[in-house]
């Protein structure tokens, strides 16, 4: 690579390359491993540092679960102590009403309560969070705003309790809640004592899971964020913060880019390969957008096979910040190129920086 010293943003060239046996990056670029790293952080999501809040995710575009990852989140939430505990409250207080009375008192009428009560957690969980978003291919997740006028985001957590975002990342009518709701009561039959009214009650059950998601996605959107622990701060809606120059962006790309030539140059688009932070707080998550020019042409280093790589005007996306990369840590170079070729792949993996201090701003509608 050839640095030219004075510039803010300087063209690189760089020639595809196996990676030294002394790299250390290991990256990919499967979505399924994005959602991994994505549900690790959901994982660590409690309401006041005790009840749990998977199905709550803070990144923004995050990437679809698969079926698997689903019924993960959906057994960690069943198995949570705090869930089981939160079951032997409700069913004490049960209980104490007399709720049931076919149930009885005692130990035995406490048992029946209990248990159905962790039926109907579990086969609303499993049921109408797993095996129906799984069926219908959407996600179970409420995904944060956080950003727009306060209108804008009233409107959207409530209207996202009639859609979902589908696996493919497009919204959809909400057929896994309700059809999973429907049939989450219809299971409850087979445990509690019959009821004189079965369909007005099939009815009532449903609008009030209309109502329930937009009462919960509103407290999700305005006040629980803030009494969450581990959710991102920038989500959570701190003020911007300045991400400086020099500040180190690993990116990741998206194209192979081993059987490029001159005639396929032109824009180029990459993703993050980690969580970019200012001032310790995520400021764009693994797999944002960053895009740029490039050009293709090829070359030799004896075996003739090399691949010769220029790279210009390479930005990234930050909410509504366009952020501004070159390929070294200051303006004048003085550091080589960080570039591997990943295993297996004609992708490749590159650190550049963040060409000059940037104030960053929130996107709005």
């Amino acid at each position: 690579m050839v640095v030219r010293p004075g510039g803010d943003q300087p063209p690189l060239s760089i020639v595809l390359q196996v990676a030294s046996a002394s790299s250390t990056m290991d990256v990919t670029l499967s979505q399924r491993e994005l959602a991994a790293e994505q549900l690790k952080a959901e994982e660590k999501q409690r309401l006041l540092g005790l009840f749990p809040q998977y199905f709550i995710s803070y990144a923004p575009d995050a990437a679809p679960l698969t079926a698997a990852q689903k019924f993960h989140l959906g057994w960690k939430t069943i198995i949570d102590p705090v869930t089981l505990l939160g079951v032997g409250l409700a069913a004490g207080i049960e209980q104490g009403r007399k709720n049931y009375p076919a149930f009885g008192q005692g130990t035995e009428g406490y048992a029946k309560r209990f248990g159905a009560q962790y039926a109907d957690r579990v086969s609303g969980v499993l049921i109408g969070h797993v095996v129906m978003q799984s069926v219908f291919h959407q996600d179970p997740r409420y995904f944060y705003k956080g950003a727009g006028s306060i209108g804008s985001r009233v409107l959207y957590a409530i209207g996202t309790a009639f859609v979902l975002k589908g696996d493919s990342g497009h919204w959809q009518p909400d057929y896994s809640d309700v059809l999973g709701g429907l049939a989450s009561r219809e299971i409850s039959t087979l445990y509690y004592p019959a009821s004189s009214r079965p369909g007005r009650r099939l009815l009532d059950d449903t609008l009030l899971g209309f109502g329930g998601r937009a009462a919960s996605h509103l407290l999700h959107e305005f006040v629980l964020g803030k009494v969450t622990t581990h959710v991102p701060k920038m989500a959570a809606g701190l003020s911007p913060r300045i991400l400086r120059e020099g500040t180190p962006v690993s990116l990741i790309s998206v194209d192979d880019w081993s059987t490029k030539t001159a005639e396929n140059g032109g824009p180029i688009a990459f993703m993050l390969a980690s969580d970019l932070q200012a001032d310790g707080v995520i400021v764009a998550a693994i797999g944002s957008k960053a895009w740029g020019q490039a050009s293709f042409a090829s070359g030799s280093r004896g075996d003739g096979t090399a691949v010769h790589i220029g790279l210009e005007g390479v930005r990234l996306k930050v909410g509504a910040t366009d952020v501004p990369l070159r390929s070294t840590p200051t303006r004048d170079g003085g550091g080589p190129l960080e570039y591997h070729r990943l295993e297996n792949s004609g992708r490749i993996a590159i650190t550049l920086y963040v060409a000059e201090n940037v104030t960053l701003v929130a996107a709005h509608d």
